[in-house]
Formats: structure tokens, C-alpha cells, sequence
């Protein structure tokens, strides 16, 4: 009888002892600074968000960020009257993979050893928000190495006074990192200095270019690229199919298929001309009285304060922009203000 009853209770004794892995753990860091929830925020707003994640027992191996914006980035050029305007006309809904990253946890470091044996890992994450009225729900996915995954996301609204103009304006800083290494085969740094110039959109180098090439779909975007030299002591433009970016983007990680057009021309307008320009025709005769900085008209060299350019990107949208302010030195920055067709 008493090797019967051992014989019964041997089941709930092994269930006892077998072990379960805990759930993979994924926070916001929040405090006044960071953005870790639903909120509105202003067109172009240069917000951060800082991601905690900590493994069970297997390391955590990938990293995933994705943004899907409501409606789609095109900015809509909206009927007289407002109320004639067909919400079903509206851009499509877009979603871009912002960050797709295999991720190496901290497990151990000088003076410290991870509790968790499958690591722990912090991302900051500092983005600007939509250029146009909408949406953007940013979703942050980490996973190990068996599969295992966490996720948290919040939503972003921005309203703008869009109306019935047939441009679409906005302002935004751009901060080159100096460039270094001279022999690098891709652009080092990860500030926000990939431009689409329709949409207001910056890209950091992270939401581009991967040793798996699974964010290859996000270069046709890039319109211009904001480049200094190893000194900090100028800023130019490039287009992405410019010469001088032919040996800092790799083909490989780069296709030229995903390359640019972008021309970009000198003016003679002031900034007063710059603030009257109101109209396509405004545009276009700007652009065609403009002249090339370089002979492809791919690139700007030197900017100046106070500036005017006149662009075409390779979709064959016109536009204006001012160079507002730009400071060269260690910490070089630009400031713009951009007018262009919708």
C-alpha cells in the first residue's frame, strides 16, 4: 500500500520540481525627459525614450523597433472648403522598422554580475516626431535566443494647423558628428541626419543600415544626407547618390538601386523672399534660376548662415530651404526651415 501511494504522489512531486522560465521583462524608463507613455507632442518634437529589458534563463538576442504612423508621412494638401475633404483620400497608413538589432546583454562587468542569466540591456532611443498631423504608434519588441519575447509600445499624436496650402513647411536641427576615420566604408555617426525632404522625416543610422540588411527598405526615404568634416569646422548636404558618399556607403550595405537623386542648388533669395515663396511656381522658378554648388548638382559643399537652397528631390518634388543657423565646431549643429510641395 505505501509503495502505491509513492507511486501516486510521484507525479505531483516531479511537477513540483520541474522548473518554469520566467517571462522576459521590458520597461520604459520614465521621468520628466523621457517619453515612456501615450501623449501630443508638436510637429518635429525631438523626444527620447529610454527601454529596460531583462532576460529569464536564456540571453536576450534581438532588439526590434517599429513605428506605424496614421495616416501614412505624405503631408495632404487639404480642399476649400475643410469640410468637403474625404477622410478616405487620406495617405495610406505606413509602418517602418526603425531598429532591427541583434543585442549582446550585460551579464557580467567589472564590479558587477548580472542577477539574471539571460542579461540585461538599456537602449535609449532619441527620435523626432511626425513632421504632419497624425499618429505614431512606436512598438518596442525584444526577444532571446529561444524565441521568447517582450513587447511595450505607446501612441503619439500631433496636431499642426495644416490647410488648404499647396506646400508643406517645417523646421528641424540636424547635429553631424564629425567623421574621424577617413578609411571607414559607412557613416559613424548615429545622430539624426538622414533626411526625407517631403516629409520632415530624420533617420539616424541605426534605422538604416544592419549587419542582416533588413532595414535596406528604409534607404529609398533618404532624400539628403547632413555631413561635417573630421573638424567640425564645415556642413554641407549630400544627396545619398552624390560621388563624395560613393565611398562611405558600401554597396553591399547600400545598394545604388536605393540611391537618390536629390539635386540641390545655390540662390540669390534672401530670407524675406524666402518667407514670401508660397506657391509651386515659387518653387520651380527658383530652382531653375538656381546654380550647382558642385558640377552633379548632387551635393551643396560649405553652407552659410542665412542661405537659401532650392532642391528637387528625386520624386520630383520642389522645394526651398533656409539655412536659419549653423554652428561648426566640436558639436557642430544646423538649424532649417524647409518649404516644399505636397
Amino acid at each position: 500500500m505505501r509503495f502505491r501511494l509513492l507511486l501516486l504522489l510521484l507525479p505531483v512531486l516531479l511537477a513540483a520540481c520541474s522548473k518554469t522560465d520566467a517571462p522576459i521583462q521590458l520597461d520604459f524608463i520614465g521621468n520628466t525627459t523621457l517619453t515612456s507613455s501615450n501623449r501630443t507632442v508638436s510637429p518635429n518634437d525631438t523626444l527620447t525614450t529610454r527601454v529596460y529589458a531583462v532576460g529569464n534563463d536564456n540571453l536576450l538576442r534581438r532588439l526590434r523597433i517599429t513605428v506605424a504612423y496614421d495616416p501614412g508621412l505624405s503631408p495632404i494638401r487639404y480642399p476649400t472648403p475643410l469640410a468637403s475633404f474625404d477622410p478616405r483620400n487620406a495617405p495610406a497608413n505606413e509602418e517602418i522598422v526603425y531598429l532591427d538589432s541583434l543585442i549582446t546583454p550585460i551579464t557580467t562587468t567589472p564590479g558587477y554580475t548580472s542577477p539574471y542569466r539571460g542579461g540585461e540591456y538599456v537602449f535609449e532611443n532619441r527620435f523626432s516626431a511626425r513632421s504632419t498631423s497624425g499618429t505614431e504608434l512606436w512598438q518596442y519588441s525584444v526577444t532571446d535566443a529561444t524565441g521568447e519575447s517582450a513587447s511595450r509600445a505607446y501612441r503619439l499624436t500631433v496636431r499642426k494647423a495644416d490647410s488648404a496650402a499647396v506646400f508643406h513647411n517645417y523646421a528641424l536641427l540636424m547635429r553631424p558628428e564629425p567623421r574621424t576615420d577617413a578609411a571607414a566604408d559607412t557613416l559613424r555617426n548615429r545622430a539624426r541626419v538622414f533626411l526625407n525632404l517631403r516629409y520632415g522625416l530624420l533617420l539616424p543610422k541605426y534605422a538604416l543600415l544592419n549587419n542582416q540588411a533588413s532595414l535596406q527598405a528604409n534607404q529609398p526615404l533618404v532624400d539628403v544626407v547632413c555631413l561635417t568634416n573630421s573638424g567640425g569646422t564645415t556642413i554641407r548636404l549630400a544627396g545619398t547618390a552624390a560621388a563624395e558618399l560613393s565611398s562611405r556607403l558600401s554597396s553591399g550595405r547600400w545598394p545604388v538601386a536605393n540611391r537618390n537623386r536629390t539635386r540641390l542648388l545655390q540662390t540669390s533669395l534672401t530670407d524675406t523672399d524666402f518667407g514670401n515663396a508660397d506657391t509651386t511656381p515659387d518653387f520651380v522658378a527658383a530652382f531653375v534660376a538656381g546654380r550647382p554648388f558642385v558640377a552633379d548638382s548632387l551635393s551643396t559643399g560649405t553652407l552659410t548662415k542665412g542661405s537659401v537652397l532650392a532642391f528637387r528631390t528625386a520624386a520630383g518634388y520642389y522645394g526651398l530651404m533656409l539655412i536659419a543657423d549653423l554652428v561648426p565646431g566640436t558639436f557642430p549643429r544646423l538649424n532649417c526651415s524647409i518649404k516644399v510641395q505636397k
